[in-house]
């Protein structure tokens, strides 16, 4: 008897059927089990959250307890340094809530409870999207503002950590991710992540703008750069590294390609502009005076090349030596080198976050002040520099676990001194 084709023609037919079959069920279970997944990345930036959250909150709420009999009645409770804002000044509330409202939390929180018009005219240099998001939080949680700054902060975080966890492992790999999160975690000013200020919403929102370009989901990124940009005045460089992704992924596809993307890219890089020029337009209409007035009435600073932003800051700190100066000074100079370490070796070459990370330390540089430090606050302004966290968290993903140990211990104890002298209202960043 002929064997029949069509059967044989039938079974060859099942059987690629059932191994196409069988390569993709084997697909979906490695999705399910990548350490890149939502839930693996969410895992990771929720724990780490929550410690950074039990673990600051314990020893801001333990220095304040140790230091606060030995205060003068009323010294840290005024009004003067509140400007109004209701004050937590009973024991335990104090000691749990009150120590995280200091600095410039003070002015986001009156923003989100009074508005532009009713806070303190200094406060309009700060941008609207984090009071905002508060604001609204507020109404969830009985109008206590200092309760919703820190949800909204929290939960920023989460999603911050996560986003850098997933753009590190993309590039680098698992463990690069996830020492990538606990460098920035331990980071020695990383109390700003998860206090009533606009770090973390922002850095969030930037992660996720470069996320989504390299996906190429361009009016998504747009979108994401568009609310940095009403979060914090640096979101407009957000264009500066999103523009070289572009001409890469250009330079990869087919002419028909490029035309068909071509729109979504203009709106992805140009949607960030629009949100700062939105709000500097609104401010200017609305009869404030300029950032750069207000700056200069409150802290003395005026804008100069970043040269000589640096210069003045280093004379500064040979003269004084104090704290604030210090970490400003030399959070510029191992940041700076960071960035130049990701230009000259290959392995952390990312050009899109060379120019991300450039622009943005040009910028913190380009001011100088004869009555605070020149480069007030770059020890905090560094945070959002996600590349040279991801560097030393690719760093440290190959070195001994004696060496990692000694390196958190060491930045560790930077963020526990720190955070405490934020409690007492010693300015730290």
């Amino acid at each position: 008897m002929q064997p029949d084709p069509t059967n044989n023609t039938t079974q060859g037919k099942s059987s690629q059927t059932e191994l196409m079959i069988s390569r993709l069920r084997r697909a979906h279970l490695q999705r399910e089990v990548l350490p890149t997944s939502w839930r693996s990345a969410l895992k990771w930036a929720v724990m780490v959250t929550l410690a950074l959250r039990i673990g600051l909150g314990l020893v801001m709420g333990t220095a304040w307890m140790i230091v606060k009999p030995h205060l003068p009645t009323g010294a840290l409770v005024s009004n003067e340094l509140y400007d109004g804002l209701p004050v937590l000044s009973g024991t335990p509330l104090d000691a749990i809530l009150g120590v995280w409202v200091r600095w410039d939390a003070v002015h986001h929180l009156n923003l989100a409870r009074l508005g532009y018009f009713q806070a303190p005219a200094g406060d309009s240099v700060f941008y609207p999207l984090y009071p905002a998001v508060t604001r609204l939080t507020a109404s969830l949680t009985g109008g206590d503002f200092i309760i919703a700054g820190l949800l909204v902060s929290t939960l920023a975080c989460i999603f911050l950590l996560a986003l850098l966890y997933r753009l590190a492992e993309r590039h680098f790999g698992e463990e690069t991710a996830r020492w990538s999160v606990i460098v920035l975690a331990v980071y020695p000013l990383s109390l700003f992540l998860i206090a009533p200020y606009s770090e973390s919403l922002f850095i969030a929102l930037c992660l996720a703008a470069f996320l989504a370009a390299e996906d190429r989901r361009w009016w998504l990124a747009g979108i994401a750069g568009f609310l940095a940009a009403l979060t914090r005045p640096n979101g407009i460089l957000i264009p500066v590294g999103l523009a070289y992704l572009a001409w890469r992924q250009g330079h990869d596809q087919s002419t028909k390609v490029i035309s068909r993307q071509s729109i979504p890219i203009l709106g992805g890089l140009t949607l960030p502009v629009l949100g700062s020029l939105i709000f500097l337009a609104w401010r200017s209409a609305s009869g404030f005076d300029s950032i750069g007035q207000i700056l200069n009435d409150h802290s003395g600073l005026i804008m100069a090349d970043p040269l000589t932003g640096l210069i003045t800051a280093i004379g500064q700190w040979l003269r004084v030596h104090d704290l604030h100066t210090t970490l400003d000074v030399f959070s510029a100079l191992i940041f700076i080198a960071l960035i130049a370490l990701m230009m000259v070796r290959p392995r952390w070459r990312r050009w899109e976050w060379i120019a991300f990370a450039g622009a943005n330390m040009l910028l913190f540089l380009s001011k100088k002040s004869f009555i605070a430090s020149s480069l007030q606050s770059m020890s905090r302004y560094v945070l959002v520099l996600f590349p040279a966290f991801i560097l030393l968290g690719n760093l440290l993903a190959q070195r001994s676990r004696r060496t990692r140990l000694v390196t958190i211990a060491l930045s560790s104890t930077g963020l526990i001194a720190l955070s405490a002298a934020y409690t007492l209202w010693i300015f730290v960043g």
